[in-house]
């Protein structure tokens, strides 16, 4: 269970990044406000840095763990009492704590955007009860999620993380059936190859043995039985070869081929 729980706060922490990007794009020139020195404010700043976030801080009732936390992560630490002080200076605000009322109110943000000169600001309450003001939205400029927005994202991926299993599946059974295929044609190629071989051998042999005892032909004549027994010999296969290379793909198509290799002894060629 507890892992569990863990794989549902890296998924919430990972879609507080997507919303993040979503609205910034770039990350690496933004900072990031992480209030709380819990778990999952760890995991969320731990995602943010992962995804290029340089200007990291953090803020917290016990100065010791926001000290302990920002060391860790090399972000800076912010007193508590500073806190709406700092709000100005952050692209991204993720709340975290075990606060019972909100910790970031209205006015607060309102101070806070008309330093920034209205540059957009967005705000992620990961908390339950909620740690920032709802009446924050309300602002031009300012975007605020929580945690049922999150969990959504989160469920949104899901399903497209679903779909693109059932594609992979799909893709992943096309590529078989072609390697199967492939492989079908290449018993197919080889079986045909074999036989070839055989007959050009018997054909090579017969030759040999008909030149041998008449003597007296003439170049002329020899190349015109050397024709005449190739000829006899391709149409012979064709049909054979054609047949073979034809049910490669079906699914009889071995019976083909074990009894054209039974047939001409091929498994001894």
């Amino acid at each position: 269970m507890r892992t569990e729980t863990r794989i549902g706060e890296r998924a919430v922490c990972s879609a507080a990044v997507e919303l993040a990007k979503k609205i910034f794009h770039d990350l690496e020139a933004k900072t990031v406000l992480v209030v709380g020195a819990g778990e999952m404010s760890a995991l969320t700043a731990r995602h943010f840095l992962g995804q290029g976030v340089r200007q990291l801080r953090i803020a917290n009732r016990t100065l010791e763990r926001t000290i302990e936390l920002a060391s860790s992560l090399q972000g800076q630490a912010i007193p508590w009492e500073e806190l709406p002080a700092a709000l100005s200076g952050a692209d991204v605000v993720v709340s975290s704590t075990g606060a019972p009322d909100w910790v970031i109110h209205k006015a607060e943000v309102q101070r806070a955007m008309n330093l920034r000169k209205n540059r957009p600001m967005l705000f992620i309450d990961m908390a339950v009860p909620r740690d920032i003001d709802p009446a924050v939205n309300d602002l031009d400029n300012v975007y605020l999620y929580d945690i049922d927005d999150l969990q959504h994202v989160v469920a949104e991926n899901l399903k497209a993380r679903q779909w693109e299993v059932v594609l992979a599946e799909t893709i992943l059974a096309c590529e078989v059936e072609q390697v199967l295929r492939w492989l079908a044609e290449l018993d197919a190629i080889l079986a045909v190859i074999r036989l070839r071989r055989k007959a050009e051998a018997i054909r090579n042999h017969e030759l040999a043995r008909l030149f041998a005892k008449l003597g007296h032909l003439s170049e002329a004549d020899r190349v015109a039985l050397e024709v005449m027994a190739s000829a006899i010999v391709n149409k012979l296969l064709h049909t054979p070869i054609v047949r073979v290379k034809q049910e490669s793909y079906s699914k009889g198509g071995t019976h083909y081929l074990q009894a054209l290799r039974e047939l001409f002894g091929l498994e001894d060629a």
